[in-house]
């Protein structure tokens, strides 16, 4: 009973927040999205080092890359059904709490079963940040620029990710891979307090909702409310077009998986690079190409989007589509200069998807299940998607080479990913229709 009291006062009405409260949660929000990619970047550069030290294969790093994926992936949906009723801020800072630990103590281990375990924990922490994170600005900002938002929120992936190979490439040369893992945790504890101390923000404010009602009726089943798994699951899954995202998230997870996983060691063994060069050509060419990507990909999108419904659909399916054949060349391109041209043209195609795509998710779920929409979408995406693909990718290594590997598997993942959001123009349309009149009968 106590439980649920405690429940239904985190769960009473908020008042909206001032765009000053709202900008100061999207910025924290931003840093978090950094520092999360930040930690996850700095295995993939230093594990050269790992794999020498701990007598490792690749299908072995493989597994340590997955590991953290895997947990993050199956954590993900309990926490995603958590934000839908808890204080979405509270769930984010715990999770940065742990992740920030985690990765600290992932410099102290010794051998192949510790770091596995490490990296598992890491995942604990990092899958209750997004479904929450992106619920809050969903319901901050209004849906005429959601999607610019989402881009802006989703450029702390490549950002972080850049910063991670960078700063991991430097450091492992100078100090050895440990220091990187103890240098970017502290970080972390620091803005989970920020967060922590933020304002929440009302659910579907910016939804046409009656302010309130669906801040009560996400609050279900736990001490006297009505929260029912099974029922939220099975209406989200009679949208159509939630299963084309499910469809392009797999695929695409898939490609961005082995890249940020495995394209730092291909960069390494292809051009014989030292770990702080090939963490600078990796890292900084993500970063260039996804910040240029993200941030052209939210503005068209968002511009077509006031146009005509399938506007932020139409410009994922035009990102993978040239996405595929770009990979395939860079790829096959064995010349440094020529392979980070093309690299940085397939980077920006791939993420001119990210800010759309997660929007679309916002425009066709109603506000007070879209982070059990988020997270039942990234526990299927991961699992079956950037969770096996470092395996797989390291697997095919050890029997041919880690460049055909990716050569094999990123551009039929990028052409599949194309082809399923082809199929989800003809049904975006009626669902976002569908989705506002459902929140008009409850008004």
């Amino acid at each position: 009973m106590g439980n649920a009291t405690s429940l239904e006062r985190d769960l009473k009405p908020v008042k909206p927040l001032t765009r000053r409260q709202a900008m100061y949660s999207f910025i924290l929000l931003l840093i978090i999205n950094i520092l999360n990619y930040t930690d996850r970047a700095i295995l993939p550069v230093v594990q050269t080092q790992i794999k020498t030290e701990f007598h490792l294969s690749d299908t072995e790093l493989g597994w340590l890359i997955s590991s953290f994926l895997l947990v993050y992936g199956i954590a993900t949906l309990p926490l995603g059904i958590w934000a839908d009723y808890g204080k979405r801020k509270n769930i984010i800072a715990l999770c940065v709490a742990i992740w920030s630990v985690a990765t600290t103590v992932a410099g102290f281990t010794f051998n192949f079963i510790q770091l596995f375990l490490a990296r598992s924990v890491l995942g604990i922490g990092e899958a209750g940040y997004a479904p929450a994170s992106l619920s809050m600005i969903g319901d901050s900002f209004p849906k005429d620029v959601r999607g610019r938002m989402l881009s802006i929120w989703s450029i702390g992936n490549v950002v972080g990710t850049a910063i991670g190979m960078l700063l991991g490439g430097v450091v492992a040369l100078q100090l050895g891979w440990r220091w990187a893992f103890y240098l970017v945790g502290l970080p972390g504890l620091i803005v989970a307090f920020l967060i922590w101390r933020a304002a929440e923000p009302q659910r579907g404010a910016f939804d046409n909702a009656e302010e309130g009602e669906i801040e009560s009726s996400a609050a279900a089943g736990h001490g006297g409310l009505n929260k029912n798994f099974l029922q939220d699951a099975a209406r989200i899954f009679r949208i159509p077009t939630y299963w084309i995202l499910l469809g392009a998230f797999i695929a695409s997870f898939f490609i961005v998986g082995a890249a940020q996983g495995w394209i730092t060691t291909y960069i390494i063994r292809d051009f014989k690079l030292t770990e702080a060069q090939a963490g600078a050509v990796s890292g900084g060419t993500l970063a260039v190409g996804s910040i240029v990507g993200t941030l052209l990909g939210g503005w068209i999108g968002d511009y077509l989007h006031r146009r005509f419904p399938q506007g932020r659909l139409l410009i994922s399916t035009i990102a993978f589509l040239l996405g595929a054949p770009l990979t395939f060349f860079a790829l096959g391109t064995h010349a440094l200069v020529p392979f980070i041209c093309i690299f940085a043209l397939a980077i920006v195609a791939l993420s001119m998807c990210l800010g759309p795509l997660n929007a679309v998710i916002q425009d066709i779920i109603e506000p007070e299940i879209r982070s059990t929409a988020i997270g039942l979408a990234l526990l299927i995406a991961h699992l079956l998607g950037d969770a096996l693909s470092p395996i797989i990718i390291g697997a095919i290594a050890d029997r041919s080479s880690l460049g055909l590997a990716l050569q094999t598997t990123g551009p039929i993942c990028l052409l599949v990913a194309g082809l399923i959001c082809l199929i989800g123009l003809k049904t975006v349309a009626g669902d976002m229709k569908a989705m506002q009149a459902r929140l008009q009968r409850k008004g």
